[in-house]
Parts: C-alpha cells; sequence; structure tokens
C-alpha cells in the first residue's frame, strides 16, 4: 500500500511538473484531427468515389465472418508492430537523438490528422453509416492509442528538453534520472498499444458484428 501510494505522488508530481508539455500535445493532436476533417473537403470526386468503394466495402465484409477475413492473430500482430514497434519505439528513439524532438511532434500531428480524417470522411459520405462504423471499429481502440502516443510523445520530448538543458549548461538536472522516467513512461505507453491491440483484435469484431445490424 506504500509503495502504491509513493509511486501514485510521484506520478502525480511528474505530470504537474510537465502539464504545460502535455497540454501542448493534446493541443497539437486537436490540431491534426482539425486538420483531417477539413482535408476531407479537399478531395477530388474520383478520390471520394475511390474510398467510398472501398468503404462500402468494409460494409459488405462486416455481414461476413469477420474472423475468416481477418485473422485474429494477424490483426494483433500489425497492430503491436504499427503501435508499439514502430510508433513507441520511433518515440523513444526520437527522444534520445534530441534533435529529432521536431518529428516526434509531426508523429503526433500526423496521428491526429490521420483519424481526423477517416472519422471525418466517413461521417460526411455516409452520415449514419459512417458515425456507426466509427464508434464500433474506430473509437474503441483509440481511446487506449491516443492516450499511448500522447504519453509517449510526451517522454521523449521531456527526455530530448532535459539533454539539451545539460548540454548547454542551462540545467544540473540528472539527465539518467530523465533517461529512467522516459523508459518507464515508453514501458507504460507500449503496454497501453498492447492493450489496445487486443481491443481492436477481440472487442473490436464483436462490436463491428453489432454495429453491422444497424447498417442493414
Amino acid at each position: 500500500m506504500f509503495a502504491a501510494g509513493a509511486f501514485t505522488e510521484l506520478a502525480a508530481k511528474y505530470f504537474l511538473r510537465h502539464l504545460p508539455l502535455y497540454l501542448a500535445l493534446i493541443l497539437l493532436f486537436v490540431t491534426g484531427l482539425g486538420f483531417g476533417a477539413v482535408a476531407t473537403h479537399k478531395l477530388s470526386p474520383v478520390q471520394k468515389d475511390d474510398l467510398a468503394r472501398y468503404i462500402a466495402g468494409v460494409y459488405n465484409s462486416l455481414g461476413d465472418n469477420y474472423e475468416a477475413t481477418a485473422p485474429r492473430g494477424e490483426v494483433f500482430v500489425q497492430s503491436v508492430t504499427e503501435n508499439v514497434v514502430k510508433t513507441a519505439g520511433l518515440l523513444f528513439l526520437l527522444g534520445l537523438t534530441v534533435i529529432g524532438a521536431p518529428l516526434i511532434l509531426a508523429v503526433v500531428f500526423v496521428r491526429g490528422f490521420v483519424l481526423g480524417f477517416t472519422v471525418g470522411f466517413l461521417v460526411q459520405e455516409t452520415m449514419v453509416q459512417g458515425l456507426i462504423l466509427s464508434t464500433t471499429c474506430i473509437l474503441p481502440h483509440n481511446l487506449l492509442v491516443v492516450p499511448a502516443l500522447l504519453l509517449g510523445a510526451g517522454g521523449a520530448l521531456s527526455f530530448s528538453a532535459t539533454a539539451l538543458k545539460t548540454m548547454l549548461g542551462l540545467s544540473k538536472d540528472g539527465i539518467y534520472a530523465q533517461f529512467a522516467s522516459t523508459t518507464f513512461l515508453t514501458f507504460c505507453s507500449a503496454c497501453l498499444f498492447v492493450l489496445a491491440a487486443l481491443v481492436e483484435t477481440y472487442l473490436t469484431p464483436i462490436l463491428a458484428q453489432f454495429g453491422s445490424g444497424f447498417l442493414i
């Protein structure tokens, strides 16, 4: 109990200390969402038709055996590879390089842009069907993906800032302590990404089958 209380206190102090950083990341992500939603209005009629046909294929697949068309093992591995390896791992490495910090901001913005574009296009083109598909197939695992992304990005940027200040002689904070914090935050981010992969693999198909009943 004492250890849990001490850990909670340390975590609270850390996030209060870095609150401006995480608020900035949230704002950046939301900005990406907004730009993604607006970008759907810039598509040409041909591009909209191609995407609409693709979405129609997704609707049709919801009525079939989901597990047969998309084996759960493949879905899980792909999700873990994309998020844990290519996102959490990439953010960690970019933070260690210090000069890669701007790319961390780019990753957060792009992930927000892609999510905003996807949901925006679905809702814009197919209205109720798009809203149902977004709620059942996109929202559940992204409720974990977004915090994981922000957690990993915040830890990586925090390390970059501390390392840069130390190299310039502007701070005497221990870089090793910050490295330990960043490593732990990356681990927590990776765990959230794995949970998101489990949700996407095992819960999303159930919700998709349930939602497909409203698409008929």
